[in-house]
């Protein structure tokens, strides 16, 4: 059973809204029985209020009407809104813009220029201009939907990939192991890629990081000091998550103060410091919290 899908320009939907895009979209295509009783029934899952408040809003700006440029069979009564001339549309087409995608146009265009002084021949020019850059941004939004591939069990990073990766110091071996549940993973998901090598790159890396360094676990425990440094191992690690070195440095003292005013002991202070780090890094690229969150926060601290 399949479901029926609903579209919208994406540039009436940043000028009134999506409700109101979906809406329109529905009208041009279901012209001859639009109603605001079939709009209700139609869209079950949007509030009758919000569709009858898109329906007035619509229909206050003039959108529902005959506007497409090769449907139109009479003259538009508003003055303001234009209407390609059979030489545009031939221009476009020979541009390779299909008819239906310029008439298409019109609304969001029409709703830019409403009440703006514009002569009919540069309108025609602006309109051009403006389809033509949208029908670009199709055709590169399909060309790079067509390189996706699904990943299949056969499936090996290239050899520049690879390269990367013993640049990291890992072993065929470690590389070999990780592709069957990589492989497994993507396939059970279902999802199209075209950047396989750049998914797996990120995922070995991850877990070389927790592999090769289970640090400071054969020394003695000791108690945190102002001048503890992370080992050269440590800020490997942190260098294969890309956290940025001023980053690590700007929250070494903080790490530092909060363990001495602990006044705990261990043997893995390297191993406490990547896992502060990771979590501070993940929250600051969210920018989801502030200094006085994180300094509140130490679930890092448990692991």
């Amino acid at each position: 059973m399949s479901e029926k899908k609903y579209s919208f320009s994406k540039e009436i939907a940043e000028s009134l809204g999506i409700t109101e895009a979906i809406i329109l979209d529905f009208f041009q295509n279901n012209r001859e029985n639009f109603s605001l009783d079939n709009l209700k029934n139609e869209f079950k899952f949007l509030g009758v209020s919000q569709i009858e408040n898109s329906y007035k809003k619509l229909n206050h700006l003039g959108l529902f009407k005959n506007i497409s440029a090769i449907d139109n069979a009479s003259k538009p009564d508003e003055k303001d809104d234009f209407y390609p001339s059979e030489d545009l549309i031939k221009q476009a087409s020979n541009l390779g813009i299909e008819e239906d995608f310029l008439g298409d146009q019109l609304p969001s265009f029409n709703l830019f220029w409403k009440g703006k002084e514009l002569k009919p021949h540069s309108k025609e020019s602006k309109f051009l201009q403006y389809a033509l850059k949208n029908w670009r941004e199709k055709e590169k939004i399909e060309y790079q939907e067509s390189k996706k591939v699904l990943i299949n069990s056969n499936w090996l990073p290239s050899e520049d990939a690879m390269s990367i990766l013993k640049s990291l110091n890992m072993n065929d071996s470690f590389i070999e192991s990780l592709l069957p549940e990589f492989i497994l993973f993507w396939k059970e998901k279902r999802i199209k890629s075209n950047s396989w090598n750049s998914t797996f790159l990120n995922h070995a890396k991850k877990q070389w990081a927790r592999k090769k360094f289970k640090l400071d676990s054969d020394k003695e425990n000791h108690p945190m000091s102002k001048n503890w440094l992370p080992s050269e191992d440590c800020l490997k690690v942190l260098e294969v998550s890309n956290i940025p070195v001023d980053f690590i440095e700007s929250k070494l003292p903080e790490f530092r103060l909060y363990w001495i005013d602990a006044g705990e002991i261990s043997s893995n202070w390297n191993n406490k410091f990547i896992n502060f780090l990771k979590n501070s890094w993940e929250k600051d690229s969210k920018k989801s919290s502030n200094i006085l969150d994180r300094l509140a926060n130490t679930e890092w601290a448990k692991k």
